[in-house]
C-alpha cells in the first residue's frame, strides 16, 4: 500500500503544474498582505499577519501559532502542516498531494508518506460502508472516521468532508455541523459541494472560523440530478457557470477549490483565473494538486475503477492471497505453528490441571450431577484418598466443617475436643446441623468425637488429614495433638483459623512447610448448645496452593475437593496472594469481632448503630493501613463498606468472639486485633483503636476471673 502511495506522490509532483498567483494570496479565510506575499515563511510569520477576508465584512484576526515540531524516530523534523505551507506551496508553484482517509491504520501510513492534504471523504458510504452512493452518510459517520485519522495523522493536514443534507438546508445548521466536525472530529477544515448556491453557507461557516475548501464540477452528492457521474463544463457556456462557482467560493473565503470531472482545458482555466489552490480529481494536471480516492488507486475497491484513477496498486489481490494462506493453513492443520504459540512455565500446566479439575468437581457438586472421576494413579502422593480425617477444635467452626464432612460420608471423620459435654453429646446423639437461614436440619450420626488423641489412634490409626479449627492462643496445643494424629509418611495438616500467624505457629511444631497447608474461610456459624451447630453465614473458601512439587499440589487439590463435595465450595489461590485473602478477612473480624463482644451485640447492630459505626470504621481503617503499609492489596477496593455489609449480612449473627466472651473463655483477641498492633507498631503505623479494643477486651477477660 505505502508503494502505491509513493508512486502516486512522485507522479503528482512530477506533472502537476501551477498558476501564477496575482495581487493577494488568499488562504480560506486568510489573506497575505500585500507586502508578505513574495517571501512568506510559516515559522517566522507573526499571527497578525492573517486576517479575515469577507467582502463587506469586518476584519477577524487569529491568534492559533502552528503547532509544536515533532520529530521522528531517525531525526528528521516533521512539522505538521498548516494553512501556511499549503499557501506556500501555492506560491512556489509545488503540487500538493491529497488523498482519501477513513481509518487509523491507513492514516499513520499516509503520514509517513508525506502527503499534504488527507480528506475524510463522504465517499467512505461506497467504499467503506459498501452503500450504492455517498447519500447515507451522516455527520456522525465523518466524525466517527475524522477521529481514527487525527489519531495517526499528526503531520497531514485533515480536510472534513461535510455530507449531503448537512449544510444545504439551513445556514445555521451548516455551521453548526461544520463547527462539530472541528471540535469532536479533530478536523483542521472541512469541505463542502456546490458553487454559487452553496457561497452564502461558506462564507458563515468561515466567518465562524472554520477552514473551507469548496468542491464544484461533478458532486457526487448531486450526482442523480445531474443524470449520474458524467462529466461537466463540456461547453463553454458550461465552463464558464464553473468559473463563476469557483468565485462565489474564492470570495466567499474559501482558502481552496476541489475541481472534479471537467476537461483538463476547462481546470487549467478555472486554476488561471482563480487565486486560490485548486485540487483536481479526474481534470486533467493542470491544477495546483490532486487528490484520489485511496480505495480506487489501490485496488481496494470492488467496483468499477473510474477512467481518471490510475490503479498503483493492486492491494485486494495481495489481501485475497494472504487470506486464502491463513485459511488453508487454518483447515490443514499447519496453523499455528509452536513458534506463534506462548509457553507456560515450568509447572504450571500441571497446576492447570489440578485447578480445572477442581472446578468440574465443584461444579458437578452444586448441580447435583455425579462428580468426575479422579485418577487415583496420578495422585500418588501424601494423603491422596483422605479416608480419615480428624477435626481439632469442638467450636462452632470445627462442629460445622466436621459434621459436613461426615455427612458427606466418604471419609470417616473425628472430632476432637476437650469440650467434654459437647463431645459426649455427640457420641451419644450424634451432630444436629442445621442449614442456612432454616433450612433442612439433620443429625449426624457418622462423626466420632472424643477428647483423648489416643482413642483414634488406637480404632483407626494415623489420620490422612487434620484441620485445626480452635482458638489462635490454642494453635500450639492444636498442633502437638495434630503432630500425634497425622501419618508419619503421609497426611496435611490444615489451618481454617481466624488471625494470622497460626501456620507459624504450627510449623513451630510440625517442620514440614509442605504438609502445612493455609486457608481461610468465610463461611459462619454458632453453636446452639451442646451437640447442636447451626450454619449461619455462607462464604468462599480459598486453600494456597504452594509452589512446591506437583504431588503437593496435587494433595491440596483433593483436599479442596473433598471440602466441595462436602458442600463447601473450595479454591485454589496462589501463596502470594493468600495474604490478601487472610488480611482481608482479618481486617474484617477486626472490625466486628471485638465490638460485638464488648457491647454483648449480634453482628447486625454494629451496623444499625452510629456510634458502633464510628468506632468500626475507624478500626477497620486503622488495619486497612497496616496491610496497605506491608505491600499487601486487599481483595476489596473499601474495607469500611465491607465490613459493614458483612455485619448486616450475618445481623443475626453472633461472633465468635461474643460466644467466647459468654462462655468465660479466652477470646483470639491477640491473634486478630492484637496482630493488627504488632504489625502497626513495627510498621510506625497509628493503630490506637485497636490498641485500646485489644486492652479492653482482655481487661474484661481478666475481671471475670479476678
Amino acid at each position: 500500500m505505502i508503494t502505491g502511495i509513493r508512486r502516486y506522490l512522485s507522479n503528482v509532483v512530477n506533472t502537476t503544474g501551477r498558476s501564477a498567483i496575482r495581487g493577494m494570496a488568499c488562504v480560506g479565510e486568510s489573506v497575505v498582505r500585500p507586502e508578505l506575499a513574495e517571501d512568506l515563511n510559516p515559522l517566522t510569520v507573526p499571527p497578525s499577519t492573517f486576517a479575515m477576508r469577507v467582502p463587506g465584512k469586518q476584519r477577524r484576526y487569529y491568534s492559533t501559532p502552528p503547532r509544536e515540531e515533532k520529530k521522528e524516530k531517525k531525526g528528521k523534523t516533521r512539522r505538521k502542516v498548516t494553512i501556511l505551507d499549503i499557501m506556500k506551496k501555492h506560491q512556489n508553484k509545488e503540487p500538493i498531494t491529497m488523498i482519501t482517509c477513513y481509518d487509523y491504520p491507513t492514516s499513520t501510513i499516509i503520514d509517513d508518506v508525506g502527503v499534504d492534504l488527507v480528506l475524510v471523504g463522504d465517499s467512505a458510504g461506497m467504499v467503506v460502508h459498501g452503500h450504492e452512493s455517498t447519500v447515507p452518510v451522516s455527520v456522525d459517520d465523518i466524525i466517527s472516521h475524522c477521529r481514527a485519522v487525527r489519531r495517526g495523522s499528526k503531520r497531514s493536514f485533515v480536510i472534513a468532508d461535510m455530507p449531503f443534507g448537512s449544510f444545504e438546508v439551513d445556514i445555521k445548521e451548516a455551521v453548526h455541523n461544520a463547527l462539530r466536525m472541528v471540535k469532536e472530529g479533530g478536523a483542521d477544515a472541512v469541505k463542502l459541494e456546490g458553487g454559487v448556491r452553496m457561497a452564502k453557507t461558506a462564507e458563515a461557516i468561515v466567518q465562524a472560523g472554520v477552514l473551507v475548501m469548496g468542491h464544484v464540477g461533478l458532486t457526487p452528492q448531486t450526482s442523480a440530478a445531474m443524470g449520474g457521474f458524467r462529466v461537466q463544463g463540456k461547453s463553454a457556456a458550461a465552463a464558464q457557470t464553473l468559473l463563476e462557482d469557483a468565485k462565489s467560493l474564492q470570495e466567499a473565503g474559501c482558502f481552496s477549490v476541489v475541481i472534479e470531472g471537467v476537461p483538463p482545458e476547462v481546470s487549467s482555466y478555472l486554476t488561471t483565473n482563480l487565486s486560490i489552490p485548486t485540487i483536481g480529481i479526474g481534470a486533467g494536471k493542470d491544477t495546483s494538486g490532486q487528490v484520489l480516492v485511496l480505495h480506487d488507486m489501490i485496488g481496494l475497491n470492488p467496483g468499477r475503477t473510474p477512467k481518471f484513477c490510475k490503479k498503483y496498486a493492486d492491494v485486494s489481490a495481495l489481501i485475497k492471497e494472504a487470506i486464502q494462506g491463513y485459511t488453508d493453513d487454518v483447515r490443514s492443520g499447519s496453523f499455528p505453528t509452536p513458534e506463534y504459540c506462548y509457553k507456560m512455565p515450568e509447572g504450571e500446566l500441571e497446576k492447570m490441571k489440578l485447578i480445572l479439575n477442581l472446578s468440574a468437581t465443584t461444579k458437578s457438586a452444586s448441580s447435583g450431577a455425579p462428580a468426575p472421576t479422579y485418577d487415583k494413579r496420578k495422585a500418588r502422593h501424601i494423603g491422596s484418598d483422605m479416608k480419615k480425617i480428624a477435626v481439632i477444635g469442638g467450636g462452632a467452626m470445627g462442629s460445622f466443617i466436621g459434621g459436613c464432612l461426615a455427612r458427606q460420608g466418604s471419609s470417616k471423620v473425628w472430632m476432637v475436643s476437650d469440650w467434654s459435654d459437647h463431645v459426649n453429646h455427640i457420641s451419644m446423639n450424634g451432630l444436629r446441623l442445621d442449614s442456612f437461614e432454616g433450612g433442612s436440619s439433620s443429625v449426624i450420626n457418622t462423626i466420632r468425637a472424643t477428647s483423648n488423641v489416643s482413642e483414634v489412634l488406637a480404632e483407626d490409626g494415623h489420620m490422612d488429614m487434620v484441620i485445626i479449627l480452635v482458638k489462635s492462643p490454642n494453635t500450639v496445643f492444636a498442633a502437638e495433638r495434630a503432630a500425634q494424629l497425622i501419618h508419619p509418611d503421609h497426611g496435611h495438616i490444615l489451618t481454617l483459623q481466624n488471625g494470622v500467624g497460626n501456620r507459624e505457629s504450627i510449623l513451630s511444631v510440625i517442620d514440614s512447610p509442605d504438609r502445612v497447608i493455609q486457608g481461610v474461610t468465610a463461611h459462619g456459624a454458632l453453636l446452639m448448645g451442646t451437640g447442636h451447630v447451626q450454619h449461619t453465614g455462607m462464604g468462599t473458601t480459598t486453600l494456597a496452593l504452594p509452589a512446591s512439587s506437583l504431588a503437593v499440589q496435587q494433595a491440596v487439590g483433593n483436599i479442596a475437593r473433598i471440602l466441595t463435595l462436602a458442600g463447601i465450595d473450595t479454591s485454589l489461590g496462589e501463596c502470594a496472594a493468600m495474604d490478601s485473602v487472610v488480611w482481608g478477612k482479618l481486617i474484617i473480624n477486626a472490625g466486628i469481632n471485638p465490638l460485638s463482644a464488648l457491647f454483648r451485640v449480634k453482628n447486625g447492630v454494629l451496623a444499625e448503630n452510629a456510634m458502633c459505626r464510628e468506632l468500626l470504621a475507624k478500626t477497620v481503617m486503622e488495619a486497612a493501613e497496616v496491610a496497605d503499609s506491608k505491600g499487601i492489596k486487599l481483595p476489596f477496593s473499601n474495607p469500611i463498606e465491607m465490613a459493614l455489609k458483612v455485619a448486616k449480612n450475618t445481623g443475626s449473627n453472633q461472633s465468635s468472639m461474643l460466644c467466647d466472651v459468654l462462655r468465660g473463655v479466652q477470646t483470639e483477641i491477640d491473634a486478630i486485633n492484637g496482630a493488627v498492633v504488632r504489625e502497626g507498631l513495627g510498621l510506625g503505623v497509628n493503630v490506637s483503636t485497636n490498641e485500646n479494643l485489644v486492652e479492653m477486651v482482655n481487661s474484661n477477660h481478666r475481671l471475670m476471673f479476678a
